[in-house]
């Protein structure tokens, strides 16, 4: 632990009083000042501390072992499922020795592939990220888009695949995405996050291939401003999913009918993700069943109840996934939060399971967050096959594909890194009673009954899912170095269905940081870890959660490291663009609301004196969803107000948005983050350094 205080950029009170909730909560906020994003003393405040900050973690004595360590270990964090379409494998990913992201086509997964996309050569004074390469249904066209800077602005064009002439640049709205093609390539669906449009409930755009600098808007008026277009597995029928917390196809479009798009769920009540087998509409619903069942929806009535039946029962476990592929359908779910995958055929009767590689998770990206609720773990491959990722807290993800009528399992692509590890399923109560699963994961050989550094993590939000697959890059070389990382299931997240979500978010949000702490306390009570030795991080809401975590329960931990957090709850209300978290969080301007809020926003809770843990606040200079004004605020009333004798450090990284950065610059977060860690935790000399 670092014990000498850092001279930090004084940031004067400036009081000024603020309310919320109709005047319901009123104080005098003294750093308000520190919200301004243009202000060049706010901006020259910022960089002092975001240089004082990389200093140090740059100087801590494990910070080169670390790098060293990262940087040996490639992307494959990075690795992206790649989509077969029309009539090509495209594979997306960040080629070795390289910063950005490529896209490849090959013919077959294994063959030959033809460059199509390098962002490295399209490097501009701001790191680029790739935002979507959607190939049109014949191969022959593509919708490519790239954003710079972390700003969330994509420039889109509109691409030649064969020759690479870029036939068009540019769309109407600035924040886009959801880009999906007609299956006659006639054109492509995209939807607006343009504020204005999701004011007035209007995104959903169709771009046709023969006017494509003109978007119309389209004739349906969906429940919420989240709509996003799936071709069905028949390739005829297009589905509008609409809600991302809470998804179902309000509407249907036929392709080969009149061209209109035709009410579908639009009036049933929960969640109905799902894909069309036959004449049916195979849907996973929350309907009498939190964790899930799967229903059999004929596509001519779907207003009558009484038509539909039902395929898989509620249970335990937690339907995540159905994907048709050809007169078969393919079902994702998880038991105790690991993937298993069935095959039930048009009738819904069962054929079998697959039999995947051991205990691990479903994905189609490398990360341990699953967005099922959203996009599809799987993805239809060539023919009669289901194409998806597979990893474990041990092995890093590697592509497999599954044929659905012999049920065996082919491995495309090789595991890039692995982990001599264990990992232990653990249990913890929390306040109300409420069972969190949680799992630990350590070196093996490494003695569980004496404690360790540990680093906890979790999400609880927005029904997103973080499951047991690979942690990444980072956590692998913490765990390899010794110490132990830790991955609880918190309340306000997807892992065990929609009443877990509920019974953390809005009025019950407080549920989720209990349900950290019963992690915590279990953990320290099995002898894994002390309050000093115990750390706790998380991304986004997971940096809400870690915030939140150090300044409730300063005794539980040693550290923290929020990234990308907001921190002030209450004035986030400035933003348009992070009001979307009123989804999960409740409205500043509702008196009830605002007082919830009051009551567990990081800001406004600290306290003088108290001696609070160590803690790298860590934010990306252009993020539009968490802005960095954030992290200076709370940094700057921490640092005023700890007697704890550990650092209070803010970066604001530069050409960063929500959490997209480059590898390289990856990689080097990674080591500060877990220099941080080892120095404030008490981490030995990793890699058999002394």
């Amino acid at each position: 632990m670092t014990l000498a205080r850092l001279d930090y950029p004084p940031a004067g009170a400036r009081p000024e009083t603020v309310e919320f909730g109709q005047g319901t909560v009123r104080y005098a906020d003294p750093l308000r000042w520190l919200e301004e994003e243009t202000d060049r003393p706010v901006l020259a405040w910022q960089s002092a501390q975001d240089e004082l900050a990389r200093a140090h973690c740059t100087s801590l004595p494990r910070y080169q072992d670390f790098l060293a360590k990262l940087e040996s270990m490639g992307a494959s964090e990075d690795m992206t499922l790649p989509v077969f379409a029309g009539g090509y494998h495209v594979h997306r990913f960040v080629p070795e020795g390289q910063d950005l992201a490529v896209v490849e086509l090959s013919d077959t997964p294994t063959g030959p592939r033809r460059r199509v996309v390098d962002l490295n050569a399209l490097r501009t004074d701001e790191p680029l990220q790739m935002a979507a390469y959607a190939l049109s249904h014949s191969g022959k066209l593509a919708v490519f888009a790239y954003t710079a800077g972390g700003h969330e602005k994509p420039i889109v064009q509109l691409v030649e695949v064969e020759t690479g002439t870029v036939l068009s640049q540019g769309l109407p709205s600035e924040r886009l995405m959801n880009f999906t093609w007609l299956p006659d390539d006639s054109g492509f669906f995209y939807m607006s996050m343009d504020p204005a449009d999701i004011r007035a409930g209007k995104t959903l755009f169709r771009v046709l291939v023969d006017n494509p600098a003109e978007a119309k808007l389209e004739a349906v008026e969906p429940g919420h401003f989240y709509v996003r277009p799936v071709v069905a597995g028949d390739n005829r029928h297009i589905l509008l999913f609409v809600n991302h917390l809470a998804p179902r196809p309000e509407f249907i479009l036929d392709t080969q009918g009149d061209g209109t798009w035709q009410p579908f769920l639009k009036d049933a009540q929960g969640i109905f993700r799902g894909d069309v087998v036959g004449d049916h509409f195979f849907a996973i619903t929350d309907d009498v069943a939190p964790r899930g069942r799967m229903i059999s929806i004929p596509l001519a009535t779907p207003d009558r109840r009484e038509t539909w039946k039902e395929i898989i029962p509620s249970s335990g476990n937690v339907l995540a996934n159905v994907l048709a592929v050809g007169d078969r359908a393919v079902v994702l779910d998880f038991v105790d939060s690991y993937s298993r995958l069935r095959v039930f055929d048009r009738h819904g009767q069962l054929e079998g399971e697959v039999a995947l590689p051991g205990k691990g998770l479903i994905n189609r990206t490398g990360s341990f967050y699953s967005f099922f609720n959203v996009t599809n773990s799987m993805l239809r491959g060539q023919g009669e096959q289901v194409d998806f990722l597979f990893a474990s807290p041990s092995a890093s993800p590697a592509h497999f594909t599954a044929n659905v009528k012999t049920r065996s399992l082919t491995q495309i692509t090789p595991c890039e890194q692995t982990l001599d590890a264990v990992v232990l399923d653990g249990k913890a109560i929390s306040e109300d009673g409420a069972e969190i699963l949680y799992h630990v994961v350590a070196r093996k050989g490494l003695d569980l009954s004496k404690p360790h550094p540990t680093v906890i993590t979790g999400y609880g939000g927005y029904n997103v899912a973080v499951l047991p697959g690979w942690f990444g890059n980072r956590w692998a070389a913490w765990i390899e170095a010794g110490g132990i990382f830790v991955l609880s299931h918190l309340r306000g997240g997807g892992e065990f269905g929609s009443s877990w979500w509920e019974q953390g978010r809005l009025r019950h949000k407080q549920n989720t940081f209990n349900d950290m702490f019963a992690t915590a306390e279990d953990l320290i009570a099995r002898g894994m870890t002390t309050p000093a030795q115990l750390g706790v991080t998380g991304g986004s809401n997971g940096g809400v959660m870690a915030a939140v975590a150090a300044i409730q329960r300063p005794d539980l931990f040693g550290a923290s490291s929020p990234e990308a957090p907001i921190t002030d709850l209450l004035a986030r209300s400035r933003d348009p663009f992070t009001m979307a978290a009123t989804l999960d969080y409740g409205d500043p301007s509702d008196p009830e609301m605002a007082r919830i809020l009051y009551g567990w926003s990081p800001y406004q809770n600290v306290r003088h004196g108290v001696p609070y843990p160590a803690m790298l606040i860590d934010c990306g200079a252009n993020d539009p969803r968490c802005p960095p004004w954030h992290g200076r605020k709370l940094a700057a009333r921490m640092q005023h107000a700890s007697s704890g004798t550990g650092p209070i450090l803010l970066r604001v990284r530069a050409g960063a948005g929500h959490g997209a950065i480059g590898h390289e610059d990856q990689s080097r977060q990674s080591a500060e983050v877990l220099a941080f860690f080892a120095e404030s935790l008490g981490l030995a000399a990793p890699f058999g350094r002394e």
